[in-house]
């Protein structure tokens, strides 16, 4: 789901459930946050899912409502009484609700907004990358507020030591228990000694919920550039080249890692995901070598780095988050990709048009 989306929902919601009106938080207990239904469900086996809506529009706001857990249970279960027509009627009736109250002072609505923390955090990635490729990837509260878990609890020290990171001969998938500890934003686990060699990553779990994962490929991107320039000069040029495999490797270990921190630790049944390449300026995408000979390459990239960001649940398989991400960003790279995994449960490799 797209963040606008979310913001748009919320705000005109009055963080309210649009059936009981029972006032909602996205951020404390799972048990008192608000939910994000689908009116048509999204996807064609879930509930009202026969609708007519096209599957890309599923996630807009105009099919979403907002309600407390009992009533979001309860039009999934009963979804023959609640129907689409009157799901909406619901909607539109609540949203004029909210207005009407909002007019007469009679309600007030907490920002959801976590804009600023992110524009933050963001900010301090690129300053930590200096000029090297990294691969970010976190999961943000939709309200950030301190103190809304607390980093040194059994439970999120264990998940942080659990953590499993890429591996493809450069690094060592384990962390090592010695490098986790107490930091001014929660709880830490980093690597950096090898910096300079391109290798190394920085996990962090913060007071306020949010959880990332830095990792770079700085040294994948120095071997597989040295090799295209060999093989292929004209194609590469001046680019630096990352290899697709590694990539998508990198944020599959992100995506399963945050994703688990998320399942043990955190409350949210709602997070912005946000995954980012940094310093990709004139950077291309090596996807493989053709039987024919030569070799399939993306385009370069003109931005300094490339991010995605949407909003998700936790209830979201994590296969299904992956695939989107590596779509988008194969995407940038003038490349597409149909599927994830070929039928071994390798992965498939990026074509052009």
């Amino acid at each position: 789901m797209r963040v606008k989306d979310i913001k748009l929902l919320w705000g005109r919601s009055g963080n309210r459930c649009a059936i009981c009106k029972i006032e909602l938080t996205p951020d404390g207990e799972t048990d008192t946050i608000g939910e994000i239904a689908h009116i048509v469900g999204r996807s064609p086996d879930g509930p009202r899912g026969d609708g007519s809506l096209p599957l890309s529009e599923r996630d807009d706001f105009s099919n979403l409502i907002l309600l407390c857990p009992n009533h979001h249970s309860e039009i999934d279960k009963f979804s023959e009484k609640w129907s689409i027509p009157k799901l909406l009627q619901i909607k539109s009736d609540h949203e004029k609700w909210v207005s009407d109250q909002l007019e007469h002072g009679l309600i007030s609505i907490k920002p959801i907004d976590n804009s600023r923390f992110l524009e933050i955090t963001k900010t301090d990635w690129k300053r930590f990358s200096q000029s090297q490729i990294w691969v970010a990837t976190c999961l943000t509260p939709l309200l950030v507020e301190d103190d809304s878990i607390d980093p040194l609890k059994e439970k999120v020290i264990h998940t942080l030591k659990s953590i499993k990171l890429p591996d493809d001969g450069l690094w060592d998938p384990h962390l090592n228990h010695y490098n986790t500890r107490p930091n001014e934003n929660g709880i830490i686990n980093s690597k950096l000694d090898e910096i300079n060699q391109g290798i190394g990553y920085k996990i962090q779990i913060f007071r306020n919920g949010h959880c990332e994962l830095l990792f770079c490929l700085e040294a994948s991107v120095n071997r597989i550039t040295e090799y295209a320039k060999d093989s292929d000069p004209e194609i590469t040029k001046s680019c630096r080249v990352i290899r697709y495999t590694h990539l998508a490797e990198v944020t599959k270990k992100q995506i399963h890692a945050l994703k688990h921190i998320w399942t043990i630790c955190l409350p949210f049944k709602d997070m912005t995901l946000t995954t980012a390449i940094l310093n990709t300026r004139n950077t291309i995408l090596y996807s493989m070598e053709k039987e024919w000979g030569g070799a399939i390459y993306g385009f370069p990239v003109e931005s300094n780095e490339l991010t995605l960001t949407s909003v998700i649940n936790r209830s979201i398989d994590t296969d299904e988050i992956n695939e989107s991400v590596l779509k988008r960003l194969v995407n940038s790279f003038g490349l597409i990709l149909n599927e994830i995994y070929d039928a071994k449960g390798e992965f498939m490799r990026p074509q052009k048009l």
